[in-house]
């Protein structure tokens, strides 16, 4: 008998018919300037937040993905694990979409255990599901290989081991990293340079580039490192996966989609920070 992960995420996150999540998909990627001609995506790094706040980015990320080339496997890392944690591994055969069913990439489940070993994942975490109809709108003949990397050398090894199994089974493949950057206010307990528009200008120019910076470079060990001093990330393992899998397949740089707060989407104490970045050669 197939076994089908079911929604966990209420409506407020992302929509809960098929329609409205296109139509949302629709407008989210309206006037997006299209890739310059051969241009190749190995990957990328997209927000997780509910749809109203970083939906926007993330479908844009998606979005000019799929212009660079339909994948057999999309591979979303994502986080929310600490320093301590295996990978874990989403193990069903399918997820359930308000667009229908994802095809889970089982096949790939026990040579990649051979290679690193993973922790079974369990439903409730946002940073895989939240893109679940996005990967499924944009990549709709594609299967779908769902970890969690943790803030570790480890997210590094995983992401090799990723695109060595891909490579082992012959399936082409993009890597994406779900994170979220500086979670600042008194909702997350932490503010250190006071409230209002001065934090928030310190959170976008000085702790969220450090860790955009870092991710551009293609760099792992500060992206890890930025996260762990500056508090820039809740998912830097999700960010270093994907990284390590881009530059396993080729990938050279980064290069930044957008970037914005939730601050800019509706003003509080309390916000986040949202990056869409792409990895190209």
């Amino acid at each position: 008998m197939m076994k089908v992960r079911p929604r966990t995420l209420p409506i407020g996150w992302y929509p809960e018919s098929g329609r409205e999540c296109q139509n949302r998909l629709t407008a989210f990627i309206a006037g997006v300037k299209p890739l310059a001609a051969g241009a190749k995506i190995y990957g990328g790094v997209m927000p997780h937040a509910g749809w109203y706040f970083s939906g926007r980015l993330a479908a844009q990320v998606f979005y000019l993905a799929a212009q660079s080339g339909q994948p057999q496997v999309v591979c979303i890392f994502g986080g929310h694990l600490g320093s301590g944690s295996p990978p874990l591994l989403v193990m069903e055969d399918a997820w359930e979409t308000p667009l229908g069913e994802i095809t889970l990439a089982k096949e790939m489940y026990q040579p990649l255990q051979e290679k690193i070993t993973c922790a079974r994942e369990y439903p409730g975490d946002n940073t895989i599901e939240i893109q679940l109809p996005m990967v499924k709108h944009f990549f709709p003949q594609a299967k779908l290989l769902a970890l969690r990397a943790p803030h570790s050398q480890q997210a590094v090894l995983l992401g090799q081991a990723v695109v060595a199994v891909a490579n082992d089974l012959n399936l082409s493949l993009l890597a994406f990293g779900s994170s979220d950057l500086t979670h600042y206010g008194p909702n997350y307990g932490w503010a250190p340079k006071g409230y209002g528009e001065a934090a928030v200008k310190w959170v976008k120019e000085v702790n969220d580039k450090k860790y955009i910076d870092r991710t551009l470079k293609m760099d792992t060990a500060g992206v890890l490192d930025a996260a762990a001093r500056d508090q820039s990330s809740c998912s830097a393992g999700a960010t270093a996966a994907a990284i390590s899998a881009s530059t396993a397949m080729g990938a050279a740089k980064g290069v930044l989609i957008d970037y914005y707060t939730s601050y800019d989407i509706m003003p509080n104490d309390s916000f986040v920070g949202y990056a869409g970045i792409i990895f190209t050669g």
